[in-house]
């Protein structure tokens, strides 16, 4: 896989689930840690105005294309066609195919047991080597736990930008562990949250989903943030 620049955002060429499976199992095998980044439309609109959205991208050892506005982005720059990547699906996938340990950080305390205890019925043998809620007093606590645990991966669900910020700190002391940020993954895996049907999934639809469910909510970053996308589309 290749690094792209998507309107100046950096982000990988992923063609294939099987491809980024090897590009985290090598990472892994040769002690290379670090933190993903999933990039769509509102991420890449971010890294042209926000400093910090733009470090904290470009330090990610992993960009990954994230709904239709990356995927549009790689076919009008590119000529490309990329998938949108479930990395949390990916990342408890290659756990449990490879016996490598994970640690679920994040969300409430009891949506993240929920998590948790659904992940280990899908995932038959998944190895979950401890979890914590986001909601923790400081990060010695959660790097107590790391120290403890010794995952190889830690899923990540705080939501953007503060899971991003989070596994930039926590690797600055975890050099080998990988973190993935898995957004509201933990929600949907504890019942809490309804995932987009696999047709909307599969067309860079889930947003239009989320924005039916939290109008209120999404207006701002959906439709602004949007129209910002489109400008820098259009300015090409």
């Amino acid at each position: 896989m290749k690094q792209k620049s998507l309107y100046g955002c950096p982000c990988f060429e992923v063609t294939s689930k099987k491809a980024a499976e090897s590009f985290l199992l090598e990472k892994l095998n040769n002690g290379e840690g670090g933190y993903t980044a999933a990039i769509n439309a509102l991420k890449i609109v971010s890294y042209n105005e926000s400093p910090i959205t733009k470090e904290i991208i470009d330090k990610a050892i992993f960009q990954t294309p994230d709904g239709f506005g990356a995927q549009l982005a790689f076919r009008l720059q590119h000529k490309s066609k990329v998938i949108k990547l479930d990395l949390p699906g990916l990342a408890m996938e290659l756990c449990q195919k490879n016996n490598l340990r994970l640690y679920f950080l994040g969300t409430t305390e009891l949506n993240n047991s929920a998590a948790v205890e659904e992940a280990q019925k899908i995932y038959s043998g998944l190895k979950i080597v401890g979890n914590m809620s986001g909601f923790f007093e400081s990060q010695d606590q959660v790097e107590i736990e790391l120290e403890r645990t010794t995952p190889h991966i830690v899923m990540i669900s705080m939501g953007s930008p503060r899971q991003e910020i989070l596994s930039a700190k926590l690797h600055q002391k975890f050099p080998k562990i990988i973190f993935v940020g898995s957004g509201g993954r933990m929600d949907i895996l504890a019942g809490k949250l309804d995932r987009a049907p696999v047709w909307m999934q599969n067309n860079g639809l889930e947003w239009l989903y989320r924005f039916i469910q939290e109008p209120k909510r999404m207006f701002k970053g959906q439709v602004i943030g949007g129209l910002k996308f489109f400008k820098l589309v259009f300015k090409g």
